[in-house]
């Protein structure tokens, strides 16, 4: 079948399955990293200046990710949109970088709230959200620093259309990275 006499159906379900692709395409890379950062923040010494940049380096490779993942689901319109593309991106792997504790997670339940909610709530509105599931102070702020992160660069992809490719992109000028490290020592004690 020719472009030309392609149905709007048909059209749809190909941005669909376009969209999909891409998303499982940078889970996978997510998935890399993330479990890196994680060993990282746990084997190494994190007060070593070769693994704070090593850290930050996949810090903002990970937010970049996400920022990918967020404008290929909204390319595809709401209506056309199904549950595998709606579960883009992963909530659970954000807080997995944000370093919050695991008894934090383990009291959301899956599509309770999403990535894509957070962003859409102030810092006070998060705190609140987050603190009924049992997160402190510290984590509060963790998760704001890195959703505001996350804003910056995605309102940089929506303006220019695309990514950064270096790795001192929109995400270095956000202070989320000092703020998660304090996390890094308090979760090696635990």
């Amino acid at each position: 079948m020719d472009e030309e006499n392609m149905t709007k159906s048909e059209e749809q379900h190909l941005s669909l399955q376009k969209a999909l692709q891409q998303c499982e395409l940078v889970q996978n890379m997510i998935d890399i990293s993330i479990s890196s950062l994680e060993g990282l923040r746990t084997k190494c010494a994190t007060s070593n200046d070769l693994t704070q940049k090593e850290i930050r380096t996949l810090e903002g490779k990970l937010v970049k990710y996400f920022s990918r993942q967020l404008s290929c689901k909204r390319k595809v319109a709401l209506q056309e949109r199904n549950a595998e593309l709606e579960g883009f991106p992963h909530l659970m792997h954000w807080f997995r970088i944000v370093n919050m504790r695991k008894e934090v997670t383990e009291q959301i339940a899956p599509g309770q709230l999403t990535l894509e909610a957070l962003l859409e709530m102030t810092d006070e509105q998060v705190c609140e959200t987050i603190k009924k599931y049992g997160a402190n102070g510290e984590e509060c702020a963790r998760l704001n620093a890195s959703l505001s992160c996350l804003r910056n660069v995605h309102k940089s992809v929506k303006r220019t259309g695309k990514l950064k490719a270096s790795g001192s992109g929109e995400w270095m000028s956000c202070q989320w990275s000092s703020v998660l490290h304090s996390g890094d020592k308090e979760r090696k004690r635990s």
